[in-house]
């Protein structure tokens, strides 16, 4: 186990080496010392390139530097400035390829299997970033991802203060079986049905993180200049030093790790189970498994074994380095080398010693969780003296954001350590995403955007009208592309139980379908029935891709198909009932699996009771005996609703109500 290690850390040492030749690289790219012209990490060899629109081509070079770009049979040129900045623009061209991208100055540069097709950015939180791997039907359709002419360029994650000129290193990947399990499973379902539909070459950039709010994809300005949103800057502005300090600058961390061992759960049983000590130079565990430590999402950090251990002897495990907001440092410790799972029972907790600078979080791992919701602690200070620490395995808990489970202590696969900085888990600024992850990109051309996110501003849903509206806003500014479409996937059942009255969630799909009724040229994927009361990330993902390149195909590419499920336009009070009239009706409404189900109704003393409902022409009748005098209705208004209505195109009903009476989330912001 030790060779193994060793050879682990010595590609992790590569690794940072590498990502040390990337630093250099980055700092005489931005230094006005440029012996070359260098562009932004978006131009890639198999890059998509938007079709029947203008092409632009940038990048940084010594200042008077000639560079001379051409694509095909055309061809442009251009001087950089003084602060050594050029722009050249070559005429729209159509579909095809494959092109080789020429960019010539003091060196010459060839991007090559260069496609021309439709880009489009996908952004969000866990829901968009949820993998394919891990999505309803993959292990069908990961093996048929065979598709050459889509095309994937994810944006890492990177916080940033001011408005960035080029994202962090990356470049564009063909889908292929391998690619996609680890890609977007929204946002290759969505890429597949276009390509196969327009036949031409989509290229998706995924810039999206999960558990992040509206906020921090939308840029400042809209956030400072409407009263409704300048509470969330005020938050922000009230922060303490050392969190605005670490949005700006990464923190240190060094915290060292000791004798781990199983405390047996009788008092009258052996002594404790020594689990891993490091004493002969390894990382082994003696259960026959190891500690491994991910470099790739903590690259300024290290692991390694440090001499003398607790007590003068031996060796310990260190971890230390920088961390930024986009940096996760994670050691972990399979039990068994082959990843199976041990029997854990006759034990109580796990014993061990801490001493540093930082504070860390204690996971354990179970086969049974696939939503990163594992059992774990609080923040765990460090201190610069040894320290031991006891975990009780009855005392650990899932944060709740996951699939509920019962912890499953004969069996476990491992333990894991988030090691972080004395910050902890501060929050992100607003508009830092934006400026990192979004701002970047906003030279290159795309046809649209598809956006997964609420999960994160549901207690502040009456603002999240205002919010999203800015973020859009702010978008196609930023784009000066005109309104491109901006598809909206509407929350989908999630939490409570169907009830009367208020629910965050509906008041959130609400805010998400007013705008799109609202804001020019955007669109809503309506995913009420693809969801699971107790799983944040359900894993119907194919229905959304598809829904979101249905309403595409249906409004910008001109297609005569049915692409929006029935959304409510108006209502009338008829003898006792309500009459209710829908938008996109298409060939019918129809009430799928039995009778319409989801209505509650009310008089002016605003109780609301649950309704009969019945099709009547494009629209729908409700009453209720309880109710003889109807003011107003509602329809799939609760977390995780049973709601039924349909267009007979196959698309649901988007949730609604036909009051605007204050709700849970009036006066939050």
């Amino acid at each position: 186990m030790l060779a193994n290690w060793k050879s682990t850390e010595e590609e992790a040492l590569q690794r940072n080496r590498i990502l040390g030749s990337s630093l250099l690289f980055f700092l005489v790219f931005f230094s006005p010392l440029r012996a070359e012209p260098v562009l932004p990490h978006l131009f890639s060899d198999h890059m998509v390139i938007q079709r029947e629109a203008e092409i632009r081509v940038w990048g940084w070079a010594d200042s008077g530097e000639v560079i001379s770009v051409s694509l095909g049979t055309t061809g442009g040129q251009a001087t950089a400035d003084s602060d050594g900045r050029w722009r050249v623009t070559l005429p729209a061209m159509p579909a095809g390829g494959p092109f080789t991208l020429t960019v010539q100055g003091k060196k010459t540069i060839l991007f090559r299997d260069v496609m021309l097709g439709e880009v489009w950015v996908a952004s969000g939180q866990s829901n968009m970033s949820y993998a394919l791997s891990g999505a309803a039907g993959s292990e069908k359709e990961i093996p048929n991802a065979i598709y050459p002419g889509i095309r994937f360029f994810t944006v890492r994650k990177r916080i940033s203060i001011t408005p960035q000129a080029d994202t962090a290193a990356a470049a564009w990947e063909i889908c292929s079986p391998e690619t996609a399990k680890n890609f977007s499973a929204v946002s290759y379902f969505f890429a597949r049905d276009l390509h196969k539909a327009l036949g031409v070459s989509v290229g998706i950039i995924l810039s999206s993180w999960p558990g992040t709010a509206g906020e921090e994809w939308t840029d400042e300005e809209s956030l400072r200049r409407n009263p409704e949103l300048q509470p969330i800057i005020e938050r922000w502005d009230a922060s303490s030093a050392d969190v605005k300090s670490y949005a700006a600058h990464p923190a240190e961390f060094s915290i060292d790790f000791d004798d781990f061992e199983l405390v047996r759960a009788s008092k009258d049983s052996e002594r404790p189970l020594s689990l891993s000590n490091f004493d002969d130079g390894s990382s082994r565990l003696s259960m026959g498994g190891s500690w491994t430590y991910d470099w790739q999402d903590a690259p300024n950090s290290q692991f390694e074994l440090i001499a003398p251990g607790r007590g003068g002897r031996g060796f310990a495990a260190r971890v230390k380095g920088t961390l930024d907001g986009a940096s996760s440092s994670l050691m972990e410790a399979g039990f068994r080398r082959d990843g199976s799972a041990v029997d854990l029972s006759s034990f109580a907790g796990i014993r061990f010693w801490v001493r540093g600078n930082g504070v860390f979080v204690f996971h354990t791992l179970q086969p049974t969780i696939q939503d990163s919701d594992e059992y774990s602690t609080g923040m765990i200070q460090a201190t610069p003296d040894w320290k031991e620490i006891t975990i009780w395995f009855k005392d650990l808990k899932q944060a709740g954001w996951g699939v509920a489970a019962p912890m499953t202590l004969n069996a476990l696969t491992g333990l894991a350590i988030t090691n972080m900085t004395t910050v902890g888990d501060p929050p992100r600024p607003p508009s830092g995403l934006y400026d990192g992850m979004i701002v970047p990109l906003q030279p290159y051309r795309i046809r649209g955007a598809i956006w997964y996110q609420g999960e994160g501003n549901t207690w502040r849903a009456l603002q999240y009208r205002t919010l999203l509206r800015a973020l859009i806003t702010g978008w196609r500014d930023g784009w000066k592309e005109g309104d491109f479409l901006f598809l909206i996937v509407q929350l989908p059942a999630h939490g409570d139980s169907p009830e009367l009255g208020d629910s965050i969630w509906a008041e959130l799909r609400e805010a998400q379908l007013l705008t799109a009724k609202t804001v020019p040229n955007t669109g809503l994927a309506v995913t009420i029935d693809v969801g699971d009361r107790q799983n944040l990330h359900p894993p119907r993902k194919e229905e959304i891709g598809q829904r979101l390149a249905t309403w595409a195909l249906g409004t910008t590419y001109g297609r005569k198909i049915m692409y929006s499920g029935p959304m409510y336009d108006h209502m009338q009070v008829i003898d006792g009932t309500i009459k209710l009239h829908f938008l996109h009706t298409g060939l019918g409404l129809e009430a799928r699996g039995g009778s319409l189900k989801g209505f509650s109704i009310t008089g002016s003393d605003r109780k609301f009771h649950w309704a009969n409902a019945r099709v009547d022409g494009d629209g729908i009748v409700v009453w209720s005996p309880d109710v003889p005098h109807p003011v107003a209705a509602r329809y799939a208004w609760a977390g995780s609703p049973e709601c039924n209505l349909y267009n007979k195109d196959g698309l649901p009903a988007s949730p609604f109500r036909t009051d605007d009476w204050p709700v849970a989330s009036s006066g939050v912001r």
